[in-house]
């Protein structure tokens, strides 16, 4: 054999070689993240070698009223039909998932199921009937592992962790995450905040209209008590948000994700480039706020409004002047985890 064969030969070998090197680091996954008000599953081939995410496959989510039903419940449980429309939901999502074959199938479930005091055993029971893997994160871990997803879609090596704020809006919560150099440490700041999608809603129907969730379960139209709205808002992030985010809120590039960001905000104002200011909000709501449910459209028409609302107010206070959307929610850092 030439020394020209022998070179031919080695250079197919090695290409060979990684190839198959290549093939096994993909591995599909599956991912659940079980929210308050709204339950989300995708299939993504991972690369399990360099930590990234590759193609996604496949991508659902089902409005399931978590966190409504156990604001009407008298013993701060989820209720047996809201189980089973739970459940039901999931084994849909998952039948439809596990059409790709992943090597498995693993989420989270966050603020109505830590707040419920059934949470965990509705979950438990869930995994049963599914045959999957969820558990009831902390808000703490929420936070982190949501800031782990916004990264990892936004698939920019030369961003820094530093660099970010993450703002992630949900049905039950809200979490603002940034990293700090302490020290020589990369140390995390984080916001937990119970102020959210829905729990907003309920306050308004509860307490500013002074009506009964079981009686009526949307405040729109919203008319005058938008003003009032948006004071409350901007007044509780005054008082709620840490100096430490919101000094990073005037600095830092905002990442905003979560059922909010990726759904209600983003469907209502259409922004360019995925990204939005102040002005977009109140341009919107202008209108809006003298709308009823029955000339709003889609499935979350109860809370989009007072979303348009809680973001305008939280922008105020922290000074923020523009969000950039990332589609991410917490399922990217579930696959890669």
């Amino acid at each position: 054999m030439n020394l020209w064969v022998k070179h031919t030969v080695a250079i197919l070998l090695l290409g060979f070689t990684v190839q198959a090197l290549a093939k096994n680091c993909i591995e599909v996954r599956a991912g659940i993240d079980m929210g308050s008000g709204t339950t989300k599953i995708q299939v993504s081939e991972v690369n399990i070698c360099t930590k990234t995410l590759g193609k996604l496959l496949f991508s659902q989510d089902k409005p399931i009223g978590f966190n409504e039903d156990l604001a009407e419940s008298t013993n701060n449980q989820l209720s047996p039909a809201i189980q089973q429309q739970g459940a039901a939901a999931l084994k849909e999502l998952v039948s439809a998932a596990q059409k790709y074959h992943p090597v498995r199938i693993t989420g989270v479930a966050t603020a109505v199921f830590r707040t419920a005091a059934n949470g965990p055993q509705v979950i438990k029971q869930f995994n049963k009937q599914a045959h999957i893997s969820l558990r009831v994160i902390s808000q703490a871990q929420e936070a982190q592992l949501g800031f782990l997803s916004a990264k990892a879609a936004l698939n920019n090596p030369k961003i820094k962790d530093t660099d970010l704020l993450v703002w992630d809006i949900g049905g039950g919560s809200m979490q603002m995450t940034t990293y700090q150099q302490k020290n020589g440490v990369k140390t995390p700041e984080i916001y937990l905040g119970k102020l959210a999608s829905v729990s907003l809603k309920d306050m308004v129907i509860q307490v500013l209209m002074d009506k009964d969730l079981k009686q009526i379960n949307s405040p729109n139209p919203l008319g005058p008590l938008a003003a009032e709205i948006l004071r409350f808002v901007n007044f509780y992030a005054r008082t709620h948000v840490n100096p430490q985010i919101v000094q990073a809120a005037k600095s830092k590039k905002v990442i905003g994700i979560g059922g909010v960001h990726g759904y209600s905000i983003k469907d209502q104002l259409h922004p360019t480039n995925n990204q939005y200011t102040v002005a977009d909000l109140q341009r919107v709501a202008k209108d809006k706020v003298n709308l009823s449910d029955a000339q709003l459209s889609g499935d979350y028409r109860a809370t989009d409004v007072t979303n348009l609302l809680l973001v305008e107010g939280f922008m105020q206070a922290l000074n923020i002047s523009d969000v950039t959307i990332v589609k991410a929610n917490l399922i990217q850092g579930i696959l890669l985890q």
